[in-house]
């Protein structure tokens, strides 16, 4: 069998095989002699016909049989000699079959990128110390006050940022009610007995701002301008006025730090409420540092390498990225429109991303084969324990899911580059930066 090995572009090679004569007589004499076995042809018993009777009712089909000995034969074979990883086939050149004639066919497929691995270990990395100050502590004592705090009546005063308001309005945008500008404003334009926090977090915006300093009773006009990406389209980019009646205030009480307040939070005092705070605060700054760390330490190796990647996992990537940031934003409320009026930057986003993580998992399939770097069995099952937990789901349940949707072979690639990200970490540089305040703690 003879081979040859082209590029054809980007992570993408030829494969052309040739076949000698003597290889396709001897498999075609092979399959005609299994078609005269059991070949049922009129006026002859099971596997008792003549084989030139047999060769001429069957020539199709025995032509074909060994077009499907041969073709996967050398396809495999020049795979494994030329010691080729393919990711996938991009087409296939079949060949015509002819006794005497030798058997020549291409491939052409997408195999993962050559590089050369560059030095991974003893990355120098430097390990940031955050700082967990007591105002830190106080701003989360705080908004655990705020979880468990109530909005009370208030007496004669104006409205205070943070306020719930109850009002009614009525909205007019360029002389229009905003109830009759289109079917997507229906709610926007007017309420009665409405309750509102005189802040950013307001259904519109600016109209929570526009009621601070009102009084109860007091009749206000309010102006939104509404920004261009609005959820309502018939809004976006225009300035309305709302008519608007204060009738009621409550204020955010926060409960005191008493005894009930740290029985309740399952401590004995403030101290060991701070302790714990303290304690808490110090793990996930921990956590989000190594992670930072990890993250470094993947974009240290990726600078070091030059290399093209496969198109076709390029765009498998870039799809599952957008997927995920049109499921993101939807969750948040985003307009299908909105989503498509920022389409090009959603895919020039993900495509930038999908290239990173792309280049990212070869170069650490790299080091997990150089490595020997590979979960075992129950690894994988602790991982997947683990996931299901996250999920609110029964491992049992996820184990199916994954099976389902023929995923395990994913979540193992992306354990065992954990793992390899691990090693790094461990073979890893690290010295120790100054201490900072985390204010993401």
């Amino acid at each position: 069998m003879n081979v040859q090995i082209e590029d054809a572009g980007a992570c993408r090679k030829t494969i052309k095989v040739e076949w000698p004569p003597e290889r396709i007589e001897e498999d075609y004499r092979k399959v005609l002699t299994e078609y005269g076995k059991v070949a049922r042809i009129k006026g002859f018993r099971p596997g008792k016909a003549p084989i030139k009777v047999v060769e001429k009712r069957y020539a199709k089909d025995i032509i074909k049989d060994v077009r499907e000995r041969l073709v996967p034969e050398g396809y495999q074979k020049a795979v494994k000699d030329h010691n080729l990883n393919v990711l996938g086939v991009i087409e296939l050149d079949e060949p015509d079959i002819t006794l005497g004639a030798p058997c020549t066919f291409s491939v052409t497929v997408e195999v993962a990128p050559e590089f050369t691995l560059p030095n991974y270990k003893g990355i120098p990395l430097a390990r940031q110390q955050a700082a967990i100050t007591e105002e830190r502590v106080d701003e989360t004592i705080t908004s655990i006050q705020e979880q468990f705090g109530a909005f009370e009546e208030v007496g004669d005063r104006p409205v205070a940022k943070g306020d719930l308001v109850q009002v009614d309005y009525e909205g007019v945008c360029e002389g229009t009610p905003i109830d009759d500008m289109g079917p997507d404003t229906k709610g926007l334009g007017k309420r009665e007995d409405f309750w509102v926090r005189a802040d950013e977090n307001a259904f519109l915006p600016e109209f929570g701002d526009g009621l601070v300093g009102a009084q109860p009773g007091e009749k206000k006009q309010v102006l939104v301008d509404f920004p261009d990406d609005f959820a309502a389209e018939s809004l976006r980019g225009k300035q309305a006025t709302y008519f608007v009646d204060v009738k009621a205030i409550r204020e955010k009480k926060l409960p005191e730090k008493d005894a009930a307040f740290f029985e309740r939070l399952g401590v004995k005092d403030e101290a060991e409420l701070r302790e714990r705070i303290q304690e808490d605060l110090k793990q996930r700054a921990e956590q989000q540092e190594t992670q930072r760390l990890r993250n470094e330490a993947i974009d240290y190796l990726l600078n070091q390498v030059e290399t093209e990647l496969p198109p076709s996992a390029v765009s498998r990537e870039t799809q599952q990225i957008v997927q995920q940031i049109v499921r993101d934003q939807t969750s948040r409320g985003a307009q299908q429109d909105q989503l498509v009026d920022k389409k090009e930057e959603i895919m020039e986003m993900a495509g930038s991303n999908a290239e990173k993580r792309v280049k990212a998992q070869f170069l650490l399939d790299r080091i997990a084969e150089q490595e020997s770097i590979a979960p075992s069995p129950a690894e994988i099952r602790t991982h997947i324990d683990r996931m299901a937990a996250s999920y609110g789901m029964s491992p049992d349940g996820l184990r199916k899911e994954l099976k389902k949707r023929d995923a395990i072979d994913t979540v193992t690639d992306e354990l065992r580059r954990s793992m390899v990200v691990d090693f790094l970490l461990a073979q890893a540089q690290i010295s120790e930066a100054p201490a900072a305040d985390n204010k993401e703690n």
